[in-house]
């Protein structure tokens, strides 16, 4: 055996551990950052199921806060343990989704917004969203979407969030 086929081994045997790794993380779950709204972490929900508002929702929450919130909330993002072989380096969060489980009624006005992770023709798509009025929710439950980009991936949380 020689140097070439030797380190060509090595190379391969790095690339399948790190691939194991990878593979071991839900994708687009939200595990290649962390994040924290308003003075709360984002932490695992272990048992959707006891939250009587998720029973309706239907897609699938693995995140919540440890806290309830106030109204008043801001959003920040990092980059964890998982980001670097998941997402790559952490480069942008996209706005905040929020859905309202109680059906609160949001100020909000509709705006126009492009999603550079959709493609036509080579220009980003364009929707429609409604953006609220002010960064203050009235008491209830919600999900946040968060997701993020990074230089080699994206990934997403979505997150049960009580506002009391």
């Amino acid at each position: 055996m020689n140097h070439r086929t030797a380190l060509m081994g090595v190379l391969l045997s790095v690339v399948l551990a790190l691939g194991a790794c990878a593979q071991n993380l839900p994708r687009y779950r939200g595990y290649a950052f962390d994040a924290m709204i308003e003075d709360a972490h984002v932490i695992p929900l272990n048992d959707a199921e006891s939250i009587p508002a998720l029973k309706g929702y239907v897609r699938e929450v693995h995140w919540q806060l440890d806290k309830p919130i106030s109204g008043d909330f801001t959003v920040s993002v990092a980059e964890n343990e998982h980001s670097a072989a998941y997402i790559g380096t952490l480069e942008s969060r996209e706005p905040v989704h929020i859905i309202s489980l109680n059906g609160a009624n949001l100020d909000s006005h509709p705006e126009l917004e492009t999603d550079e992770s959709v493609r036509f023709n080579d220009a980003a798509a364009v929707g429609k969203v409604n953006v609220l009025e002010e960064n203050r929710l009235p008491k209830g439950d919600y999900v946040f979407r968060l997701k993020v980009h990074g230089s080699q991936n994206w990934d997403r949380k979505e997150i049960y969030v009580q506002v009391r």
